[in-house]
């Protein structure tokens, strides 16, 4: 049997980020159960229209928008090929609610984000989407925290799986040496929705209390200009652009605290790539970080910039505490395998298609 999974970005997109990888490593995990698996998502600069990776095949076809018709037009053409097709709503889906055979994949919802982004033209948006996902509500659907499965249940949904993001390396045996001077982290990208002016912000407040103190800034995005510019004036500030994987697990575990100050997270991967590496998060107290930070045992949540300064410096002026808390990261980050999550993904597509199996007899 074959599976088809319907996704915007793809793991090559160079504005892809976890949601890509989330949707790669299931593909892998239905690639190992036997099953064939097909992912289509948008063409971008570079881009084949058809490739394959890690055995996986791509499809390619329009642009960030056309892509959801695009992608529609093919499952609904296709759709004798595919004995489960999965429908990755991102702000918007791919129409699933009228395919047969579908089921949603869902992250997180943009709602903060289109206001964020677009200002008042973001209001539009930001109440269409929830009338666009009411329409998928009779659908069996999966996501990454129980923020979003509370968002979803509110809006009717009735079958919802939680099957959390991972990692794709083990957690440090132990809590590595770090930098000499108090060193906070910013990783992600440099745009808006990830408030990375907050981090400077935070830092700047950080800065009055303990002048030794330095913020590392990993990642590129549109707002890079303008935070060089916030960034001028202060002392200590590295700006890293894009990092490799390697490179950036390398600063996460050099640096002493991940600060995540973002409007909003499906789960927040980063925060649990730096508890992997012996490094505790403070972030915002919003959906998706408060399911992955654990609130005073792997990190803190903060309300706003004032907060998570005095939260870190709490950190930093208890050594004790601190090694409590980066030991607890490595033992939390154990439970975050991709194998493991992507057989739970698996086991809950054969979930479905066992509640349906007159599927498999209609396509075999």
């Amino acid at each position: 049997m074959k599976v088809l999974i319907l996704n915007r970005r793809d793991i090559k997109n160079p504005a892809g980020g976890g949601a890509e990888v989330y949707t790669h490593e299931v593909a892998k995990g239905f690639l190992r159960h036997g099953y064939g698996v097909d992912i289509f998502s948008s063409r971008f600069t570079g881009g084949a229209e058809k490739e394959q990776i890690d055995g996986i095949p791509y499809i390619r076809k329009g642009n960030e928008l056309t892509v959801h018709f695009r992608g529609f037009a093919y499952a609904l053409r296709h759709r004798k090929e595919y004995a489960l097709m999965i429908d990755e709503f991102n702000g918007m889906g791919f129409f699933g609610f009228l395919l047969p055979k579908s089921a949603i994949l869902i992250h997180q919802m943009y709602r903060e984000f289109w206001l964020k982004e677009l200002g008042r033209a973001g209001y539009l948006p930001y109440f269409i989407e929830p009338l666009l996902l009411k329409l998928y509500r009779g659908m069996p659907a999966v996501t990454v925290s129980n923020s979003t499965k509370e968002d979803l249940e509110s809006l009717g949904f009735e079958d919802v799986k939680i099957i959390m993001n991972a990692l794709y390396t083990e957690p440090l045996p132990q809590v590595p040496e770090k930098e000499k001077e108090p060193t906070i982290i910013f990783l992600g990208r440099l745009r808006s929705t990830k408030r990375p002016e907050d981090a400077i912000e935070i830092f700047r407040i950080i800065k009055k209390a303990l002048p030794s103190a330095r913020l590392w800034i990993a990642g590129k995005g549109p707002d890079e200009g303008k935070l060089r510019q916030m960034a001028s004036g202060l002392d200590g500030i590295t700006f890293f652009g894009f990092v490799t994987d390697e490179k950036k697990l390398e600063l996460l575990a050099r640096a002493h605290v991940l600060v995540v100050p973002s409007v909003r997270e499906g789960f927040g991967i980063n925060v649990i790539e730096a508890a992997g590496r012996g490094t505790p998060a403070v972030g915002y107290n919003v959906h998706g970080l408060r399911d992955s930070i654990k609130d005073g045992v792997t990190g803190y949540l903060a309300d706003g910039p004032e907060d998570a300064a005095k939260k870190i410096l709490d950190l930093f002026g208890n050594e004790k505490l601190y090694h409590q808390l980066a030991s607890n990261c490595l033992e939390y980050a154990k439970g975050f395998n991709w194998e493991r999550r992507a057989d739970e993904f698996v086991n809950w597509g054969e979930g479905i298609l066992n509640q349906r199996n007159d599927w498999g007899k209609a396509d075999a």
